[in-house]
C-alpha cells in the first residue's frame, strides 16, 4: 500500500479536532438467552486493570465506582474520541506497520526480550513490532508517575483527567513518538504525572488485561528489586514492572520501563544498572526518534551493549550511525527513502547512509514514522547479525 500524504493530512487534521468519520458499527444486542460456556476463563478483577480500562475507554469494568463515573463524567463520549484517535492511526500508520513487521522482520522463537531505549511510554508500537516477545525493557528521561485514584476525586477532577489523557496522546498517535521536551511540560502541568498511565492506556488498547503493577529499582550490585513496600535508597534506579496477559492464555508478559540518563557520564554515577544491562539476555533493539544520540561517544556504552546483545537492530536513521555498524557482523537491510535531517538536527551529517541509498537496493515502505512523519521521506535500517 503507497503512503498517501494526502489521507495523512486529513487524518492528522482530524486527530486535532477528534473527530475522524470512522465509526464503529454497532450491531443490535441479540435478546436471545445463551448458555454460559463455562469453559471460557474470564480474567480477575484486578484494581489496576479496571482503572485501566477506564482511562483507556475499554469497555468491561465492573466496579460499582466507575459504572457511576460512567455516567457522571460522560465516559462513553471519551471513549468515543479515543475510538477515533486510535482509528485514524490505524488508517494511517498503526495497520501498515503490521502488516510490513509481519513480512519483513525475523521471527526467532529463542528470542523473548525488546531492548527499547530512550522509548519514553510507548509500549504501542513496540507491540506492534515484536508482539511476540515475553519482557519489553524500555528506558526514559520521563517520570515514572502513578496510576489516579479516580474513585476518590470530584466529577470536575476526574473529567480534568481525561481531558488530559487525549492531549498527551496527541504526539505519538499523530508523529510516532512522544517530544521529550513537551512530554516533559505536560506531565509536570498536568495530572498525568508520568509515563505508567499511558503504558497501561497502551496495554489495554492493544488487547491485553494488566495482571499486576509493581515498583521496581536496580541496586548497586545490578539486582532488579520489587520495592513496593521497601524504603528505597537514592542511588536506586527506579523503574516500574506491568505485568499483563491475553485471555484466555495466562501466560504473562512484562514492560520494565526505567527513568534513568544513559549517557557514558550518568552510567558511570549509577554503575549498579550498568551490570544490569550488561545482564540482559539476546535481544531485539528498537530505536527511534532517538534524538541521534547514539551516533556519539558520549552513549559509547549503551551503543556496544547494543551491539553485543542485540540480535537483530530495528532502527530510523537517529538511532546508530549507519558508519559504526561493522558490515562484517552485520547484514543491512534498507527502507523506504533517506533524506539529512532538518531542523534541530539539522548538523548531523551521514553521508555513508546516503550514499547507501544511493547504491543499494531499498524496499519500499508503507509508512511514515519518526522525525520525517510528515514526508515521503522515512528510512528505516534493518540489522541482523551474521
Amino acid at each position: 500500500m503507497p503512503f498517501n500524504s494526502g489521507f495523512l493530512y486529513y487524518c492528522l487534521l482530524s486527530l486535532l479536532m477528534i473527530s475522524c468519520n470512522n465509526k464503529r458499527v454497532v450491531k443490535q444486542a441479540d435478546s436471545t438467552l445463551k448458555t454460559i460456556d463455562t469453559t471460557v476463563i474470564f480474567p480477575p478483577v484486578i484494581e489496576e486493570d479496571e482503572l485501566a480500562s477506564f482511562i483507556s475507554g475499554v469497555p468491561g469494568f465492573k466496579s460499582k465506582c466507575y459504572q457511576r463515573l460512567d455516567t457522571v463524567v460522560h465516559w462513553t463520549r471519551f471513549s468515543k474520541d479515543l475510538d477515533s484517535l486510535f482509528s485514524c492511526a490505524d488508517s494511517v500508520r498503526i495497520n501498515n506497520i503490521d502488516k510490513w513487521a509481519n513480512s519483513e522482520l525475523i521471527r526467532n522463537p529463542g528470542i523473548k526480550t525488546l531492548f527499547y531505549p530512550f522509548s519514553g511510554p510507548d509500549f504501542l508500537n513496540a507491540n506492534i513490532y515484536y508482539p511476540e516477545v515475553s519482557q519489553y525493557i524500555m528506558i526514559g528521561l520521563e517520570p515514572v508517575g502513578r496510576l489516579p485514584d479516580l474513585c476518590g476525586e470530584p466529577a470536575d477532577s476526574v473529567l480534568s483527567y481525561m481531558a488530559d489523557i487525549k492531549e498527551n496522546l496527541r504526539d505519538l498517535l499523530k508523529r510516532s513518538y512522544f517530544i521529550t521536551r513537551r512530554m516533559e511540560v505536560d506531565l509536570s502541568k498536568t495530572k498525568i504525572n508520568g509515563t505508567l498511565p499511558l503504558i497501561c492506556l497502551f496495554i489495554k488498547r492493544t488487547g491485553y488485561h494488566i495482571q499486576a503493577i509493581h515498583k521496581i529499582g536496580v541496586d548497586s550490585t545490578g539486582n532488579c528489586l520489587i520495592t513496593d513496600n521497601l524504603r528505597i535508597p537514592r542511588k536506586l534506579v527506579r523503574g516500574v514492572r506491568v505485568d499483563f496477559n491475553r485471555p484466555p492464555d495466562s501466560t504473562s508478559k512484562s514492560v520494565y520501563y526505567f527513568r534513568v540518563d544513559i549517557s557514558d557520564k550518568n552510567l558511570k554515577d549509577t554503575p549498579g544498572f550498568s551490570t544490569y544491562l550488561s545482564g540482559l539476555p539476546q535481544s531485539y533493539t528498537f530505536l527511534k526518534a532517538a534524538s541521534y544520540l547514539l551516533h556519539f561517544k558520549e552513549f559509547g556504552f549503551i551503543r556496544k551493549l547494543i551491539f553485543d546483545k542485540s540480535y537483530t537492530i530495528l532502527q530510523d536513521d537517529s538511532g546508530i550511525a549507519y558508519q559504526l555498524f561493522n558490515k562484517k557482523k552485520w547484514d543491512i537491510r534498507l527502507y523506504g527513502s533517506y533524506s539529512k535531517p532538518k531542523s534541530e538536527f539539522s548538523f548531523i551529517k551521514e553521508p555513508d547512509l546516503e550514499k547507501a541509498y544511493q547504491q543499494s537496493v531499498v524496499k519500499p515502505l508503507p509508512y511514515s514514522l519518526g522525525y520525517n512523519w510528515r514526508t515521503d521521506h522515512t528510512s528505516m535500517l534493518y540489522a541482523i547479525k551474521k
